[in-house]
């Protein structure tokens, strides 16, 4: 006997079959749609004409020679005690009202395995999963606070409208209504987020600018344009402007032969050679020690490619560097990639559109037009880095100005 597992082919019937073999006969017995799992390992039993697929986690998921799964109900709540999501949304589809309690209290664990994994994404949709659970069985108090905690971790998750209809049935109706709060002005208030409003001139072809007298643009750039009228210095350059003033401040001397290797990746110390694995404090305390001199040399040679910006981040400019460094000070610019060395892959990305700066005072604004909507990786650089770091941060909805 021999089993094989196709490749994933969109479009394709043989697209990831597991696919039966008598090698002997020279023949296909079967072929089915697997479990979706990562597998280890396949193992015969030819006295019982099983074969088990075995997965990484050592759960056993036993065929029959015509590709039907024999042990179902033990394999569903082997996976639902993983936190297998494919398995546990299943079982939720088949629960209702009248569910067996201990059927609810296994999918239950399953669930709190799943909302505990470490990806941001998974949690958020192991959450949504829960809150279906919790609404079939009429616990809406319970499925809003497991909606609002998927939206947290991504608010598109796509369980916004459910949850403001269940916070209307759960908190009752008022006879004084608050001012109704736009999509956009509700994130900004589940992210801790100053929500503001501000009208530009729109064009064709996704052209905006701040004023008549303006070229045309992008919406970011004319956005910027609105925050310098008002006396702020700054760049359009999303996360590239401070991860180029963490780099060039955690390093006394840049080698050269860093100079167009990613900050995340030096790190996370994710690099070639031992000679580029750098201690994290060494270089939080470079940051600390920083000077503009320093910056100076460092950035002569992240840009010496380009000539005027590194080669990865076209919009960073020697101004902008200067002046952010000099915003922000040691000891916040420190803090900042001290966050940032926790998880520099996840927090290399989801950085605010605008990063502002007067005096001392530095803020990151986050751009959306009107069909726009924060996404996950920048309510994960919200809510694990700027907020505990205590950073003024704006949701700036773009209007058409009227």
């Amino acid at each position: 006997m021999a089993i094989c597992r196709t490749l994933n082919s969109p479009g394709n019937s043989d697209s990831c079959k597991l696919i039966l073999f008598d090698v002997h006969a020279g023949r296909e017995l079967a072929r089915w749609d697997p479990e979706p799992v990562s597998v280890a390992g396949y193992e015969f039993d030819t006295d019982a004409d099983l074969v088990h697929v075995v997965t990484e986690e050592g759960d056993r998921a036993a065929y029959d020679f015509t590709g039907r799964l024999v042990n179902a109900t033990e394999w569903q709540r082997a996976r639902i005690g993983r936190g297998d999501l494919n398995v546990i949304k299943s079982a939720i589809e088949l629960a209702g009202p009248d569910a067996a309690s201990e059927d609810i209290a296994t999918i239950l664990q399953g669930l709190a395995v799943a909302c505990s994994t470490d990806a941001d994404w998974l949690r958020a949709r192991a959450f949504r999963a829960k809150g279906e659970l919790l609404e079939k069985l009429d616990r809406d108090a319970e499925a809003l606070e497991a909606y609002e905690s998927a939206l947290l971790l991504d608010p598109q998750v796509g369980v916004f409208r459910r949850s403001e209809k269940l916070r209307r049935a759960v908190g009752g109706t008022s006879k004084t209504k608050p001012p109704r709060k736009g999509r956009l002005e509700k994130q900004a208030d589940q992210f801790g987020m100053k929500h503001e409003v501000i009208e530009l001139e729109k064009g064709e072809n996704k052209l905006w600018r701040s004023a008549a007298f303006r070229e045309w643009t992008s919406i970011e750039n004319a956005a910027l344009e609105h925050y310098l009228d008002g006396g702020w210095s700054g760049a359009a350059a999303e996360g590239g402007l401070i991860l180029t003033v963490i780099k060039a401040a955690s390093f006394a001397k840049l080698a050269e032969r860093n100079a167009d290797t990613y900050i995340e990746a030096l790190y996370a110390q994710n690099v070639a050679f031992d000679e580029d694995r750098y201690a994290i404090s060494d270089l939080l305390a470079s940051v600390r020690r920083a000077d503009i001199g320093q910056l100076r040399s460092n950035w002569a040679l992240i840009s010496k490619r380009s000539g005027d910006s590194p080669a990865f981040y076209p919009g960073v400019w020697w101004d902008g560097v200067e002046g952010l460094f000099k915003a922000l000070g040691n000891e916040r610019l420190a803090a900042i990639a001290d966050r940032f060395s926790t998880a520099p892959y996840d927090l290399r990305a989801g950085w605010p559109d605008l990063t502002l700066w007067r005096g001392d005072e530095v803020r990151f604004v986050e751009i959306k037009g009107p069909s726009d909507s924060i996404h996950a990786s920048q309510a994960r650089l919200v809510r694990d880095l700027l907020t505990p770091l205590a950073h003024h941060v704006t949701l700036a909805e773009i209007k058409q100005a009227t």
